[in-house]
């Protein structure tokens, strides 16, 4: 994924009867610096840099690791963006299938703290593109997000 790519969510959450989705763009920039730009169902603009979490332009911001689940996301991104193997598979077990043109990427998360907020993530792409990304959780909430070109 490079510069900006919109997308769109569907989460299923088991405290909620619907599910809920979302659109917005997605932007990751090296080394270190995801944001994601939330159109709907609310305005909200999420930056991670290093390991840290500014939510709506804070100037101060969280630690990720207050957030097992982010941190798990974000290390999957970055690993995967940046070409990090040795990353993905500090934090995650890969289990990778496909070809160059069709690709599908399991990530189960190795460390308990993760396993704690996150089953697994799966990707897919084709070429160097992103296509889908689902991640579960082991309450049984998922997400769903499609990247649009």
């Amino acid at each position: 994924m490079n510069g900006k790519v919109r997308f769109t969510e569907t989460n299923h959450l088991a405290s909620l009867r619907r599910p809920v989705r979302a659109h917005g763009t997605l932007q990751y920039i090296k080394p270190a610096t995801l944001i994601m730009t939330q159109s709907a169902p609310r305005k909200a603009v999420y930056r991670i840099v290093g390991n840290r979490l500014f939510v709506n332009g804070a100037r101060r911001g969280v630690p990720v690791t207050r957030y097992p689940g982010v941190v798990a996301i974000v290390s999957g991104f970055e690993g995967l963006l940046s070409g990090n193997y040795a990353l993905l598979a500090h934090d995650f077990t890969t289990h990778l299938t496909g070809d160059r043109k069709a690709w599908h990427l399991l990530l189960t998360p190795r460390l308990a703290s993760l396993k704690q907020a996150l089953s697994s993530v799966a990707i897919s792409g084709r070429g160097a593109a992103l296509v889908e990304i689902e991640t579960r959780a082991p309450n049984g909430d998922t997400s769903d997000m499609r990247i649009l070109r």
